[in-house]
């Protein structure tokens, strides 16, 4: 590795170390936060921040002791990279589950991550060992061709995401307006809004230093991007469990036959399975998802248990 120079190796030092920061205050919020510690969303949310920890020392290391056991410290750098972006672009489609019921579409995203972990992981992986190699020149031009599109396509692929539960949110948002509660349904519209709008801008500073071949810098800035867009997360999820809540209720009222709405767990979640209690818990505030058996048996004739989802936001004092 060629000598670095001073912003370079500050911003290695800077950027991973707030970001290992944000991990322990991550981890701390995980546990305190999910009681059933199951699903795919529990799951992928572990991934996504841990994965933060070996790409972030991995990649120091690589640049204060570039005479080391370069191989391991590549292999430590790269495992950590698969599990901080995929396991982010998992959070972000499970979470998706909470709006969007069509399962065609479902299957379209899960096939887009799993497709872009062959497309883009694999292949940086090797062409990183390669640079890294004793003969690393053939390998420079077309690992840096490379990594500026993975960089891309996972750009695109999280706004995807993104944009989709942006869309289903808004669809159930207007519903609550249509239920003369338009103030709180605006509020929940910016809120989305913004904060993806937040997340966009940082995934676009990742791009811009990418293709200003800034690599270094880059490659450090990114595992802290990672890690505020996870802490802006539960922010999230909070506000798109809210919403469905609300729009159980509304399906409740116009049915009292039925009981509440029945709205689809995030995939892998099971009765019960996620209980949260929002970051700072000081303020009291809890949120629980459970899942059962459709609605659908109450329109059956004769007697009948009815099991729905049960989707509620409580606030304690």
């Amino acid at each position: 590795m060629a000598t670095l120079d001073t912003a370079t190796m500050a911003a290695i030092t800077i950027f991973p170390s707030i970001a290992l920061y944000n991990v322990a205050e991550l981890s701390f919020i995980i546990f305190a936060t999910f009681k059933r510690r199951s699903g795919l969303y529990f799951w992928s949310f572990v991934v996504a921040t841990w994965g933060i920890v070996p790409h972030a020392i991995g990649f120091m290391l690589k640049a204060y002791v570039p005479d080391a056991a370069r191989f391991l410290l590549v292999a430590i750098f790269i495992f950590g990279w698969w599990g901080m972006v995929t396991g982010q672009s998992l959070v972000l489609y499970s979470r998706l589950h909470l709006v969007l019921h069509n399962n065609l579409q479902l299957r379209l995203v899960l096939a887009m991550i799993i497709t872009n972990v062959f497309v883009c992981h694999v292949p940086v992986s090797l062409l990183a060992f390669a640079v890294n190699s004793s003969h690393p020149d053939p390998f420079l031009k077309p690992y840096s061709v490379y990594e500026k599109l993975q960089v891309t396509i996972f750009f695109v692929q999280e706004v995807a995401i993104s944009g989709l539960y942006i869309k289903e949110a808004i669809k159930l948002m207007r519903m609550r307006e249509i239920m003369h509660d338009k103030g709180r349904a605006r509020g929940l519209i910016v809120h989305l809004l913004i904060v993806n709008v937040i997340i966009v801008l940082l995934d676009i500073n990742i791009m811009a230093l990418e293709y200003a071949n800034l690599h270094d810098i880059q490659t450090s800035y990114k595992t802290l991007v990672y890690s505020v867009k996870l802490k802006i997360e539960f922010s999230i999820l909070n506000r798109l469990v809210e919403l469905t809540r609300a729009t159980a209720r509304m399906g409740s009222s116009t049915d009292q036959t039925t009981g509440e709405q029945a709205l689809p767990p995030p995939p892998g979640m099971r009765d019960g399975e996620m209980r949260m209690q929002q970051p700072g818990g000081g303020l009291g505030n809890s949120v629980c998802v459970a899942s059962s058996a459709s609605a659908a048996a109450a329109k059956s004739d004769g007697p009948s248990v009815v099991m729905t989802t049960e989707v509620s936001v409580r606030r304690m004092t």
